[in-house]
Formats: C-alpha cells, structure tokens, sequence
C-alpha cells in the first residue's frame, strides 16, 4: 500500500465506471454571472463570511436517479472514518473506497446526512486525515478543491464568492446553506467536474472548509457545504475528527503554484480517495 495507509484484505473488486456523477448543477438561479472572472487568488480573503439568510440566493440541484457511479471521499480521522457528499453514496447497495488498482475496501457502516448534502463512511483500516478549520470564511479567499473528476485525478481552485442556498430536487428533497466559489483554474482541464463531489475544499493553511458538492459548468461555479453543516453533523455522529493540517505533508499547505502536486500527494497516501457506488439492479 502506498503512503501510510494501512488496509486489510480486499473484500471486493472495483467495477470500472465512467460515468460521473450525474447531479452537477445545470440549471442554477441566484443571479450569478460570468465564466470564470479573473480574480486573483487570496489567502486570506476579506470580510468574514455572515451566517447563512432565508433572502440568501437560491441555486437548485438537480438530484438524478441512482446508478453505479463514482465519487470522493477524505479522511477526517485516522482509524478509517471519512466525508463525503451525500448524493455520492444515498441510494447505494455497496459503497467501496478505492485502495488501489481495481481494488476497493467496503464501507461498513454509512450515515447519511438528512439536512445537508454530506455523509459519513466507516472502512477498516486507516488513512492519515486532514484537520478541519476553525477559521472564519472570508470574502474572496482562496479554495483549493480536490477528487476525482471524470473518474481521473484532477483539482481545481477557486476564489470565494458568498452564501447561498442550495435546493436539491429529484430524487430527494432538501435546502441546506451552501457556499459559492468562482473557478479560476482546473487541471486538468475537463469538460466536467462530476467526480470530484464529495471531495475536500481546503483553505491555504491546508485545512477543510467543507465538502464540494455541485457546480455550475456553465457559470464556473463550485459549490461547498456551509461549516456550521458539517460541524452538526460531526456532533450529532458523536465524531472528534483528529487530523492535521494537510495530513502532515511536507508540503504546507495548498497554492496556486502547487495544487496539482498537492492533490496528487494527497491521493497517494489515501487522504483523498475515490469512492465507488454499486446499485443492484
């Protein structure tokens, strides 16, 4: 195995999808404009981001029919408990992380958030985590976004836009308080980002900011899960996540000049990992 990760035996073999996830945002409302705006990546951002607001923009998400699909997901602990969306997994009869090539690890438990797009795995094994923020989000900081787009490593980053209130329709129904990003760089540069949902938003000290869970392709929007969502659903699954900042890579933390080899060392050593959802038909 590589990394630190530790694994026991394969318990199933990975069914190679390539289809993405089919719930990336289409047809979005909210007033947002323009392709990815040329703003310029800041760390530290400006004013801090104010609590979420029922008058905050809505974006609707289309939730389609479940089917053998593929996702993200990363490690917050490091006995084998992981975050992930919750349109990834919902609807699963077997969940699997991938550990390696063609091999996955079962989820033996899952638990599904009902009031935010997020769920929480349980494998056997282990896999160094990623601490998460207790940093205020600032207007026009930067994000760094990573998974499995299109099925392959990919990244992208972003600059923080403001609140908004995502409505998921279709297959279920919920509002949740999300986050906006406006995508300033992708690599690689696909024609989708379906695969990376359920992936880490990271701040630049190398820490979760939430869980990407939809964008709008044709807005060059990315979508994160508010901190106060995935703070209630730690406490309410009773979870003390204990990373650390950037699962203790070398590295530091995640710029604009580093990203891609920032990603790639965090899928190696299994922080960040493919998530695969089998439906029996």
């Amino acid at each position: 195995m590589k990394g630190s990760a530790r694994y026991p035996l394969i318990v199933f073999v990975l069914v190679i999808i390539t289809q993405a996830i089919g719930s990336w945002l289409e047809n979005d409302s909210g007033g947002f404009v323009s392709r990815r705006p040329p703003i310029e990546l800041a760390p530290d951002g400006g004013p801090e981001i104010l609590p979420p607001r029922v008058l905050d923009p809505v974006a609707d998400i289309e939730v389609g029919p479940k089917r053998n699909s593929v996702g993200t997901a990363f490690a917050i602990r490091d006995d084998g408990v992981w975050l992930t969306a919750r349109h990834v997994v919902d609807g699963c009869d077997k969940v699997g992380i991938v550990v390696g090539d063609r091999r996955a690890v079962a989820a033996n438990r899952v638990e599904i958030n009902q009031r935010a797009d997020m769920a929480i795995l349980w494998t056997r094994g282990s896999s160094p985590a990623m601490a998460i923020s207790r940093t205020p989000l600032r207007e026009n900081q930067a994000g760094y976004h990573f998974g499995f787009p299109g099925s392959q490593p990919g990244q992208a980053t972003s600059t923080l836009i403001g609140r908004l209130r995502a409505r998921s329709v279709g297959r279920y129904h919920m509002t949740e308080p999300a986050i906006a990003w406006a995508e300033t760089a992708r690599v690689p540069d696909t024609d989708r980002l379906g695969g990376i949902s359920g992936g880490p938003a990271v701040n630049s000290r190398g820490e979760i900011i939430g869980v990407t869970f939809a964008g709008s392709e044709r807005r060059g929007r990315i979508f994160t899960t508010a901190p106060q969502s995935m703070d209630q659903l730690l406490d309410a699954a009773k979870i003390r996540p204990n990373g650390r900042p950037s699962a203790s890579l070398n590295l530091g933390g995640p710029t604009a000049e580093n990203f891609v080899e920032y990603g790639n060392a965090l899928r190696r050593q299994l922080t960040v990992a493919q998530v695969i959802c089998r439906v029996f038909e």
